[in-house]
């Protein structure tokens, strides 16, 4: 009767164990893209492109970002990330720098240089 209590006692350890490995591979897996922290994807135009006018559109979509800025001013995102924004390129190149800052303060910095014709 004993080893049948120490085989019993020996399985509840490891089942209560085993849920707990799980809660926590489960909280790590769930908080990782929050302690990454912003993603910048630009879509148009890309690094070195040259651009019809001088004037163009930036477009691209910013995942975990509170505020996304433009050469330092602040351009509205829209509820899925997504964002456009018109612009003026001056001749002979422009560089954009973006910037994305998520809600713990964490900011991204990506630059751009596009070439108008």
């Amino acid at each position: 009767m004993l080893e049948r209590y120490d085989t019993r006692k020996k399985l509840e350890v490891y089942f209560i164990g085993f849920l707990i490995f799980l809660s926590l591979l489960y909280g790590g897996f769930r908080a990782y893209p929050l302690l990454r922290g912003p993603k910048i994807t630009i879509y148009n135009p890309q690094d070195g492109d040259p651009v019809a006018s001088t004037t163009f559109e930036l477009s691209g979509q910013a995942l975990r970002a509170k505020e996304i800025t433009v050469q330092g001013r602040q351009i509205p995102i829209g509820t899925d990330g997504r964002f456009t924004e018109i612009l003026v390129a001056n001749p002979p190149y422009t560089i954009l720098v973006i910037s994305a800052t998520d809600y713990y303060g964490k900011t991204i910095t990506k630059t751009l240089r596009v070439i108008p014709k």
